[in-house]
């Protein structure tokens, strides 16, 4: 600031003019469903890659994102880089750096999120309710893929438990269904697939499948691994090789757990209680059939009950792995209060009460089968296991519930039109963006490096109190959205809205300001274009500025500086006459005001016009700084000439 105001006050030429960012892909603190396929940042005027830290990208765990060479485009106001690790759901961070045409180094930084971790960001929450598309398409898929594991795993388990009884004379084992039921795996899986291809839609991932949502993706990799577990285990059966099929098959079941919902809610445990949980009761539902098979083939002679109590003897364990890991999975996702008030809930409570009747039909098999084979009972309890099945392959495919006051891992993007205010709570810096059912808060300390993308870990807090414009108020319910970042629903009402912040962070000073927010929201960029073009038309004028990094504005005193409206242009963000953000609207006293919003920089300005679309006042909210400026045009006389004097504006008269 120093060095703009001295360049000002020597009457240089451009001073301070910089290249800004004005859009990015994946948008500035924005979500895209899928990984991206490049990142792309446009500026205001030509730029040049900085060389090796022109574009950095780093993962939610800290890895740095592989990425291809920076291409600049033809006008040299875009620059893009392939992306070429896989990109899996999370919240990611970009550090760009880039050389504009006057020599200045640029450096910024800002965040977007791929995949599951943009569930439940909307404004309404809607995301709660979401279904995966082609739902029913994949519940199907999904019951024929755990049915097979069944078989698979089952048959082999079976084996071994049968392996040292003998057929009864005239009598032979029955045929395994290990092979059919590893070919009946590999064809749901390969269809899971294809629905991944297809976007949903099976029709879709036949006719034209996307390579990039298969290979540029986690769910498409898993899908891939799962494949490649089932073929793995038929070609080993194939070969008679049953315990490397049995690996293969672990490796297709470790690959559903690692895509299955309780790995959204935590990455270790989710994974590791669903592998369990499904290998558990594919031994149990898949042996139970075999040894079925088996009593039924030799006529529940002496070694077909020798084979049962074999089974009976691990089914007890089976049972009590897969009630255990099932709870536990639940309670990942869903709180026991919640079972009834949600389908996903409601779902896992009939899935509760089918085990919990295959439990009693087991222990009711169980103690029969000292004296009589129960068969009945058991065959009873492999129908109702298959019924479980299908259950389970539903929860697969239904939005689990969300805590609507829980923190969002990421903030959502702007809801159509969208306008940012900004202020100060003592040291705190404040930029507020709000759209339509939202505002989006966000705050920074003084040691924040948003340049290098470095935070600075602390904890903030925040409150926000809404008074629309008939006077009454009410504290808006926020959710955190990241550090410094606070999200909370609103009804905008027409005219103006007060928003009062309260904020805070650790180690630092906090209070209170209070913002205004026109709505609705109007977007003007042509009024910006003739602005900056007003403005540069001014040979020369006189500049009071007061610049604070604290609440302390009033007891500053002003600088007084003489200098031409291109020289001021030229220091502005706005200098090519755009912004990110632009709207207007009309204040107290019937003055037309711009509000511009950057939120890559994390600028708030509000440039008060007179009736040649000239700045009268400015106010800059930056994340260190407040900047209050107001402008004194000489007045032209009856010759066209100025005469010395000068109209004036009352610096005290603006407000934010």
């Amino acid at each position: 600031m120093l060095l703009a105001l001295a360049g000002l006050l020597a009457g240089s030429t451009a001073a301070q003019a910089h290249a800004v960012l004005l859009f990015a892909g994946p948008a500035i603190e924005g979500a895209v469903p899928t990984a991206p396929k490049e990142i792309s940042l446009v500026f205001d005027e030509p730029v040049h890659p900085s060389g090796e830290k022109a574009l950095r990208v780093t993962a939610p765990g800290g890895a740095a994102v592989s990425l291809g060479s920076v291409e600049r485009s033809a006008g040299g106001k875009q620059l893009t880089a392939p992306v070429r690790s896989t990109v899996t759901p999370g919240v990611y961070t970009v550090v760009w750096q880039a050389v504009a045409e006057d020599g200045d180094v640029m450096s910024g930084t800002y965040r977007f999120a791929v995949g599951s971790a943009t569930a439940g960001l909307g404004a309404s929450d809607s995301a709660a309710g979401q279904q995966v598309s082609g739902a029913p398409a994949t519940a199907v898929l999904r019951w024929a893929l755990f049915a097979a594991f069944a078989g698979a795993l089952g048959s082999l388990a079976g084996e071994w438990l049968t392996a040292r009884q003998r057929a009864p004379e005239g009598a032979a084992a029955p045929r395994s269904w290990a092979l059919p039921a590893t070919v009946a795996g590999l064809v749901a899986s390969l269809g899971l697939a294809v629905l991944i291809a297809g976007g949903g839609s099976l029709a879709r991932g036949i006719a034209s499948p996307s390579a990039s949502a298969l290979f540029d993706g986690r769910p498409g990799i898993l899908a891939l691994v799962e494949i490649a577990g089932w073929l793995g285990a038929l070609l080993a059966l194939r070969l008679g090789q049953r315990r490397l099929a049995a690996g293969a098959l672990l490796v297709a079941v470790v690959a559903e757990g690692l895509r299955a919902h309780p790995a959204a809610e935590s990455a270790l445990w989710g994974p590791v209680l669903t592998t369990v949980h499904l290998t558990a009761a594919a031994v149990w539902i898949g042996a139970l059939v075999h040894i079925l098979r088996i009593g039924r083939a030799w006529r529940w002679a002496p070694h077909a009950r020798a084979a049962l109590r074999a089974y009976a003897s691990v089914a007890l364990g089976l049972v009590v792995v897969v009630l255990i890991t099932g709870t536990l999975s639940g309670l990942l996702m869903v709180s026991p209060l919640q079972l009834l008030d949600t389908g996903f809930g409601r779902l896992l409570a009939l899935k509760l009460v089918l085990v919990t009747g295959v439990c009693l039909l087991a222990l009711a098999a169980r103690r029969r089968l000292a004296r009589h084979a129960p068969h009945l009972l058991a065959r009873v309890e492999a129908s109702a296991l298959v019924a479980v099945l299908g259950v389970t392959a539903w929860l697969g495919v239904t939005q689990p519930p969300r805590d609507s006051n829980a923190a969002l891992p990421f903030a959502p993007p702007p809801s159509g039109n969208a306008i940012t205010v900004g202020g100060r709570a003592d040291q705190i810096g404040i930029a507020a963006t709000a759209s339509q059912g939202q505002v989006v808060l966000r705050l920074t300390a003084p040691d924040t490096d948003l340049a290098n993308g470095d935070s600075a870990g602390l904890s903030y807090e925040a409150g926000l109190t809404l008074t629309t414009p008939g006077g009454r108020s009410r504290t808006l319910a926020t959710r955190g959205c990241g550090e410094g970042c606070f999200y909370a629903p609103v009804t905008w009402r027409k005219g103006l809205n007060l928003l009062t912040v309260r904020a805070g962070a650790e180690g630092w000073g906090g209070g209170r300001d209070t913002l205004r927010v026109m709505w609705p929201v109007r977007p003007d960029a042509d009024l910006l274009a003739r602005t900056v073009k007003a403005m540069r038309a001014v040979e020369e004028f006189t500049l009071h500025e007061q610049v604070a990094s604290d609440t302390a504005r009033a007891s500053v005193a002003p600088t007084k500086l003489t200098v031409t409206g291109e020289q001021f242009v030229d220091s502005e963000p706005y200098a090519k006459g755009k912004a990110p953000l632009s709207s207007r609207f009309t204040d107290a006293e019937g003055n037309t005001v711009l509000a511009l919003g950057f939120p890559g920089e994390r600028l708030a300005l509000e440039l008060t016009l007179d009736e040649q679309d000239r700045v009268v006042r400015e106010t800059v909210v930056a994340p260190n700084h407040f900047i209050r400026r107001t402008f004194t045009y000489p007045e032209p006389d009856d010759s066209g000439e100025g005469d010395g004097h000068a109209h004036e504006h009352d610096a005290e008269s603006g407000s934010r």
